[in-house]
């Protein structure tokens, strides 16, 4: 009977226990070495990690976490917190944090705002590239080497004298070899050389002529209306600057009264004998004032200050070959007399040579300052000579 009682007590005591341990799961303690490691009201399942939305992560959580990435695990990652240096990095790169990058000129990349960038090496101001990274082009104000020959940016003008036109290369200039616009001569790579063609004269590297220019007016004067020589003088000055000679103020008429001739008014001292004389067309009239004298002016001056060609042309003078006065009451009373009775001498600006006789008159004669007397109510030119 004792015996049977201890077995029914034993059992009690069993049945006790097993009620204990299987009671309310909610608030129980838990076990040492549970896999659980927070409680559950919904009975989640604990092999899920769930990481914190805020705060910072545990570094149990972060070792959880990085094994479960290891794992191929889905993550759930919080908006603050830690995060992936390559993840970061490539957010970076892509743009989509930060600010991003100023295009760089010279690193080779093609980037926005640039036409060109073969790296800063290649680049040039002179060059295809500019230092600037933009294509090189006429209009810029830079000069394309093997390209362009000048680049006066907005100023390129294809009129102007002197001008870089608007395709980048040389205008209308001096020492091109042509003459243009203000010149007087061009022997392009022959200015300043003192080397000349043949019945030409020699170049300066300003396109002036190294010698004395002598021309026929452009306008026919009765003999009193010269105002005497000073007059004549002026009147050629007048020319001159007119036709856009730039030594305007130094020529003088080949005009003779009691006061003045070439002779005595004229330059040819013997420091400057040794220039030559040239028509307007650039023929060479006479090497020099001994010349002139000797043998006259060539084949004439017969090229106006506007570049007109004029043969046989009354040219009042009253100058002998010589340069002196040729009579003293030749001269239309000093040139301020057109009376008919009152008469003058007057060369002949030049023939054509194609009449032998006439021409050989003309030379021999020396009838460009000596031809005949004519009254001094006619109208005729005068020659205009540079000092």
């Amino acid at each position: 009977m004792k015996r049977r009682l201890h077995f029914l007590s034993l059992s009690w005591s069993l049945v006790a226990a097993g009620c204990y341990q299987g009671g309310d799961a909610g608030g129980g303690a838990v076990e040492p070495g549970s896999a659980s490691s927070s409680p559950s009201s919904t009975g989640t399942d604990p092999t899920t990690i769930t990481t914190p939305t805020t705060g910072a992560i545990s570094p149990a959580t972060t070792s959880s976490t990085s094994t479960s990435s290891s794992e191929g695990s889905s993550v759930s990652g919080g908006s603050t917190g830690a995060v992936d240096t390559d993840t970061n990095a490539t957010s970076a790169s892509s743009g989509t944090t930060g600010d991003v990058a100023s295009p760089s000129c010279g690193d080779a990349k093609l980037d926005p705002g640039e036409e060109c960038d073969p790296g800063a090496a290649e680049l040039d101001d002179h060059g295809a590239c500019t230092l600037e990274c933009a294509s090189a082009k006429c209009g810029d104000k830079l000069i394309w080497e093997g390209m362009e020959n000048c680049d006066d940016g907005p100023n390129n003008n294809d009129i102007l004298y002197g001008a870089c036109t608007t395709q980048c290369t040389f205008g209308a200039r001096c020492n091109d070899g042509e003459i243009q616009g203000p010149e007087e001569c061009d022997l392009g790579a022959g200015n300043g050389t003192g080397e000349f063609p043949p019945y030409g004269v020699p170049c300066d590297n300003g396109c002036r002529f190294q010698a004395r220019q002598a021309f026929l007016s452009s306008v026919a004067y009765k003999g009193g209306d010269l105002g005497g020589v000073e007059g004549a003088h002026l009147k050629c000055q007048n020319l001159a600057k007119q036709a856009g000679f730039d030594s305007s103020a130094n020529f003088k008429a080949w005009l003779s009264d009691a006061q003045h001739s070439p002779f005595q008014d004229f330059n040819h001292s013997p420091e400057t004998t040794g220039l030559p004389y040239v028509r307007p067309d650039g023929v060479r009239v006479a090497d020099d004032w001994d010349d002139l004298i000797l043998n006259g002016p060539g084949d004439g001056i017969i090229v106006t200050d506007t570049g007109e060609m004029l043969l046989s042309a009354g040219v009042w003078t009253g100058t002998a070959p010589s340069g002196k006065v040729f009579d003293l009451n030749a001269t239309c009373k000093a040139w301020s007399s057109s009376a008919v009775l009152d008469k003058s001498r007057a060369g002949l600006s030049g023939v054509d040579k194609q009449k032998v006789q006439a021409w050989m008159q003309w030379v021999a004669e020396k009838q460009w300052t000596s031809y005949t007397s004519f009254g001094c109510h006619f109208t005729y030119r005068v020659y205009c000579v540079e000092q």
